[in-house]
């Protein structure tokens, strides 16, 4: 497979993962990022470009290590770390391109098409459920346009594929693409989550995939099917209002969760990642953000590559002058929503 001619000690760089250096050896010795143990358990194979944790047993090779860790498709991953140039990279097979890119549809466009999609969906009582045990009220749900993504050519997916390519031109929108002259969408089994900007309007779509053992997210995106669009990691900005001091976390399902279970008027901005930062420089700065609080998840403590990003993000935030606030709580709660939801509330954060 072309993806193995990249090396997994680059790929491992690029992760921000530390392991043994000058050994001799085939195989390195790593920390695992997915299990954090703190034994190094996690084995980088130089002659395959291959890894694989003893302990958590996640395997792959050096183009899904870079994918997961940033919570990107492969096809990306191998395109980033293409761009890098730390390597000779051969080109993408060609079932990675089928047919050009389409140009991906002015923000305006994509939001209305969207929400009249989300609207003319459904969400299934067990995704429902899984939205209710974080915290969200029906009301939330309702508000933040959490669907269930149709199962294919079933009787909602023709309806709504019908009706939707009725009333809109679906070119340049993420997710859909069009096969012997009719309109289809991508529907990897989960549910929607709307990733929105400051004001409201839903630049993309994520899904929360129900078989979470390999990958949590994945972007409502067509890259690759005829006359489909690639869906960018969108920042996800959650209530904002002019002069707050917003919530930085990882994830929009976080943000979202987070930002309803607080009592008070809180504003939320959520990174694809944590060492996603693309396009938050010019957020930023086109909110006229001079203040933050920095919440990302608890394993920043404990997971060097999560250290690493973190400390990335702080050296941008310096670099155009946001002051920081880092906030910890128990780590026995991973993220802010978990933390929430535990009932502790703003009093079991500390500076």
């Amino acid at each position: 497979m072309v993806y193995m001619n990249i090396p997994i000690l680059q790929a491992a760089d690029a992760c921000g993962i530390m392991y043994e250096r000058n050994t001799g050896r085939a195989e390195v010795r790593a920390k695992c990022p997915f299990c954090n143990d703190s034994q190094p358990r996690l084995y980088l194979n130089t002659d395959k470009n291959v890894f694989h944790c003893q302990r958590c047993k996640k395997s792959g090779n050096s183009i899904t290590l870079y994918a997961e860790r940033n919570g990107i498709s492969n096809a990306a991953a191998y395109r980033e770390l293409a761009e890098a140039a730390v390597f000779d990279c051969p080109p993408l097979p060609l079932y990675n391109r089928i047919e050009p890119e389409t140009a991906i549809k002015p923000l305006e466009e994509r939001s209305r098409i969207y929400s009249d999609f989300l609207q003319m969906l459904e969400l299934a009582p067990k995704h429902r459920l899984n939205l209710q045990n974080r915290g969200l009220s029906d009301e939330a749900l309702e508000a933040n346009l959490y669907r269930s993504v149709p199962k294919k050519y079933g009787k909602l997916y023709s309806k709504v594929m019908y009706e939707l390519s009725c009333k809109y031109d679906l070119s340049g929108v993420p997710g859909f693409y069009r096969k012997n002259g009719q309109w289809h969408m991508v529907t990897p089994e989960g549910f929607f989550i709307p990733v929105r900007d400051a004001q409201g309007r839903i630049q993309g779509l994520q899904v929360r995939l129900d078989d979470s053992r390999k990958q949590k997210y994945k972007w409502f995106s067509s890259n690759g099917y005829p006359d489909g669009t690639k869906c960018a990691a969108f920042l996800h900005v959650v209530n904002w209002k002019t002069g707050a001091k917003p919530f930085i976390t990882e994830g929009a399902l976080k943000a979202d969760t987070a930002c309803s279970l607080m009592e008070q008027d809180a504003c939320f901005i959520a990174l694809p990642g944590v060492g996603s930062t693309k396009g938050l420089e010019q957020l930023m700065r086109g909110l006229d953000i001079s203040e933050a609080a920095e919440a990302f998840d608890m394993d920043k403590e404990t997971n060097p590559a999560v250290e690493l990003s973190v400390q990335k993000f702080y050296r941008l935030m310096e670099e155009i002058g946001v002051n920081v606030q880092p906030l910890r709580w128990n780590p026995m709660y991973k993220g802010i929503d978990d933390m929430l939801l535990a009932g502790k509330e703003s009093e079991g954060l500390a500076a």
